[in-house]
This record gives C-alpha cells, sequence and structure tokens, in this order.
C-alpha cells in the first residue's frame, strides 16, 4: 500500500452542501454486519463517497462471535458512544472498547467481533464510503 495517497477510489473528497442531521429524524437500518443496526449520517452523498459515517448498535443480544472478516478500504475508526465491545485483531490480539474508547482500524487487517453488551453503540468513519468486506472464514 502506498502512503502518500489513498489506494481506493475516490481518492478526493467531493464539494457537498452543509448538512445537518438530528438524531430525531433518525433511520436506523440492518447494515454491515447483520447483527447490528446502522444510523447513516449522509456523509456518502455530501463527501462524493470519500466517507461513509454511520453510528451502529445491537438489533438483539449478542449471538457468540462474528465471522473473521477485513474490510478494503484507507481508514477506519471505531469511537464507541455508550457500552462496550470485545474484538480480536491479526497480529494485536483481543482488544475490549468501552465507552469514550477511541481505536484506529489498520486497513485489511483480519478481525472479528467477539461479544457487545446490549447497550452497545458506536460512531464509525470509512475511507472510502462503500469499502468491500471479504470474508475470511466463519
Amino acid at each position: 500500500m502506498t502512503t502518500d495517497s489513498d489506494q481506493y477510489e475516490p481518492k478526493a473528497f467531493g464539494r457537498g452542501a452543509f448538512h445537518v442531521q438530528h438524531e430525531r429524524d433518525a433511520e436506523w437500518k440492518p447494515g454491515l454486519r447483520g447483527f447490528f443496526d446502522y444510523r447513516d449520517l449522509g456523509m456518502v452523498e455530501k463527501t462524493g463517497g470519500k466517507l461513509r459515517a454511520h453510528v451502529h448498535r445491537p438489533n438483539a443480544p449478542c449471538p457468540g462471535e462474528g465471522d473473521l472478516h477485513a474490510h478494503r478500504l484507507d481508514f477506519q475508526m471505531v469511537y464507541v458512544l455508550k457500552g462496550w465491545a470485545r474484538v480480536w485483531f491479526e497480529g494485536v490480539g483481543e482488544v475490549r472498547m468501552e465507552e469514550g474508547s477511541c481505536m484506529y482500524q489498520e486497513p485489511e487487517i483480519p478481525h472479528r467481533v467477539i461479544e457487545y453488551s446490549d447497550d452497545y453503540t458506536a460512531l464509525e468513519l470509512m475511507v472510502p464510503a462503500d469499502a468491500e468486506t471479504v470474508e475470511l472464514a466463519p
């Protein structure tokens, strides 16, 4: 991977109009991980597909360990707003994220969700917005 530019398209931010989204108007929908619902914060369109910002939370109690997977992207960050989650990362091991924890997740690092609290809620940023997820193992 190069260090002087983004690897994945789009390589630049689009210029969108001013945007505000209020929690009272939020829509929660199933998404990337089947055990989470997602609130899209409207950044995909406003950045020309460069950035995805969403909040995710469980839609049911934790069913056990999730699949081993990786994301093909240039940047991923998670900030825990409420509760906690345990995630395993290749080469790092298990990490417990709790309220106030902020994590930069290395691009393409294999990982799996191990467990989370019923009230787990986190803000996630991804560049580019439509990063590919690669399933590596059940």
